[in-house]
């Protein structure tokens, strides 16, 4: 029981403890935004139980996945050329010093 309550004290404190990391981490845009807006449950059980699952639901979510990879890949690709590169850093270069 005494280590039980010790535990508790440690878990309280550390409850209390702020993180400056994480909140330096935050913008401010974050720390002002309003909560979400919660939803009723109601609609929410309403829109799954339309929601039907038969044969042709696995490969469709199978081609749809593989989609979202292949533009994923796309998106991995460089913006710029070894070339447009290298101008854009000379020019930082030349308006830095």
């Amino acid at each position: 029981m005494r280590v039980a309550s010790i535990f508790l004290c440690l878990g309280l404190a550390v409850g209390c403890t702020d993180f400056p990391a994480v909140d330096a981490a935050m913008g401010p845009g974050a720390r002002d935004a309003a909560f979400p807006e919660l939803l009723p449950i109601d609609g929410l059980l309403a829109r799954a139980a339309g929601t039907t699952i038969d044969p042709a639901t696995g490969p469709a979510l199978a081609n749809r996945a593989a989609a979202l990879r292949r533009k994923a890949r796309g998106m991995e690709a460089p913006v710029l050329t070894a070339d447009e590169r290298l101008r854009l850093l000379e020019a930082l270069s030349r308006h830095q010093g």
